[in-house]
């Protein structure tokens, strides 16, 4: 089984614990202020696009397992309500190219979230996509190091 990415940030980070933990709350934080199911949807597909395999083993194990099985095609997939559709379709646009983000895709969520959920969501959605970046970062550096 591969190593959790909490458990590399704990072992990369060596004594700085502290650093470790604060990673580890923002982390927690996302997943209490947005929909968990959502966000498990949206982290397994960010995590096969940026091919973060350790994430994809985890979310793939936490979900419905229909659903990860159709998640490369959730646009056409019954499985999938109105509003998952909407959050992922975002999630993608998100991880490629932030700035060009279409507003559609945004008030789609916004007017089933509110205001506030559409913040949180975006702010986790933020925490789960900078944690993966870190973690393929970080691993790239600790393999060059070891060669």
């Amino acid at each position: 089984m591969r190593e959790s990415t909490s458990d590399f940030f704990v072992r990369v980070l060596g004594d700085r614990t502290n650093v470790a933990k604060e990673l580890a709350n923002i982390h927690d934080l996302a997943w209490d202020v947005a929909n968990k199911e959502i966000l498990g949807l949206c982290k397994l597909r960010i995590a096969m696009i940026l091919g973060c395999d350790s994430d994809v083993d985890v979310m793939s194990q936490q979900l419905n397992s229909v659903k990860v099985s159709d998640i490369s095609q959730w646009p056409t997939s019954n499985h999938f309500s109105d509003l998952e559709k909407s959050c992922l379709r975002f999630a993608e646009e998100f991880i490629i190219d932030v700035a060009s983000i279409p507003d559609d895709s945004a008030f789609a969520i916004r007017d089933d979230l509110g205001d506030e959920g559409f913040v949180n969501f975006v702010n986790a959605l933020l925490v789960i996509e900078q944690r993966m970046r870190l973690l393929i970062v970080w691993k790239k550096m600790v393999e060059e190091v070891k060669v």
